[in-house]
């Protein structure tokens, strides 16, 4: 062989060596590129479920608050109306008051006017039971702390012990809350 065709076949063989070493370079590659796509992929695929929990988790937390504040606004608005309806409660006492002064000696002027008070007194208890309030019907009903607030205690040979005797104060009733408890007289009997 001449040296000219030994250089050539040396050239050879390093080309294929070289190519061989080339494809082995590139097939750990392609495997190394392949696995670093599916771990990718996977971490994609973990940070979307990851949202996607915080997602509902803020959806949730939002609709709580949501509940919450409306609840909040519901109790606010009942205190403001107990607070309303406790300050308009001594003017119906007043009302009641002057409805029980002694009408037979009054004038026919005098008699027109105490009704005219007594029409605005009924419209003004009915506005009151619109919006859920009641007298607490206290006579002959047993003392309940809850609803009555003594003031007395007296004898009564009509009702038994810690009976209701009379009435002193109207009490009044919002719903099944007490918006002023009734100022009785209590029985005792010794």
């Amino acid at each position: 062989m001449s040296e000219e065709e030994k250089t050539t076949a040396t050239a050879a063989e390093e080309t294929t060596q070289a190519a061989d070493e080339v494809i082995a370079e590139e097939t750990p590659a392609e495997e190394t590129d392949e696995a670093a796509e599916a771990k990718a992929a996977s971490d994609a695929e973990a940070k979307v479920e990851e949202m996607k929990n915080r997602y509902l988790r803020l959806q949730a937390d939002f609709s709580n608050f949501k509940k919450r504040t409306a609840g909040e606004k519901l109790q606010i608005s009942e205190v403001v109306k107990m607070e309303v309806l406790q300050n308009i409660l001594p003017v119906i006492d007043n009302f009641e008051r002057a409805l029980q002064a002694p009408q037979d000696a009054m004038t026919d002027e005098m008699k027109s006017f105490v009704d005219g008070y007594d029409m605005i007194y009924k419209q003004l208890m009915g506005v009151l039971e619109k919006e859920g309030v009641t007298k607490i019907d206290a006579v002959g009903k047993p003392f309940d702390p809850n609803y009555h607030q003594a003031v007395m205690r007296v004898e009564s040979e009509e009702f038994d012990n810690d009976m209701v005797v009379e009435v002193l104060q109207e009490g009044y009733l919002l719903g099944d809350k007490t918006l002023r408890p009734a100022m009785v007289k209590v029985a005792f009997n010794g």
